[in-house]
């Protein structure tokens, strides 16, 4: 079950997915700009370095794609535990809500 703050009730799984994708995510875009400034600093033609740049942007794009791809799937996995946690919770209530009535039917026709 979820709890107000959004944090899961058993053993914490939605936290572990959202810091790993954030974890994944620092550790791709930190490794692509370390390699721009590396380039930026390294003694190349001009061409040669724009070239560079080039294909650290491409790598950039590739890594965002894969993150957004991770966290699509982090999110319809929540979606899909929320829609089940709600349903049961649904289905409960109506539950309750019938034996209730049944009791007050009872109550009704017995005074």
């Amino acid at each position: 079950m979820i709890s107000c703050k959004g944090e899961a009730d058993s053993g914490g799984e939605r936290n572990t997915d959202s810091g790993l994708v954030s974890f994944l995510a620092g550790v791709g875009i930190g490794a692509v700009v370390a390699a721009a400034a590396a380039m930026l600093y390294a003694p190349k033609a001009g061409a040669e370095t724009r070239h560079d740049i080039v294909e650290a942007a491409k790598e950039l794009r590739h890594r965002a794609d894969s993150v957004v791809e991770q966290v699509r799937h982090a999110a319809g996995e929540v979606t899909t535990r929320l829609r089940q946690d709600l349903d049961a919770a649904l289905a409960e209530a109506n539950e309750a809500a019938a034996a209730r009535k049944a009791e007050l039917e009872k109550q009704a026709l017995g005074d």
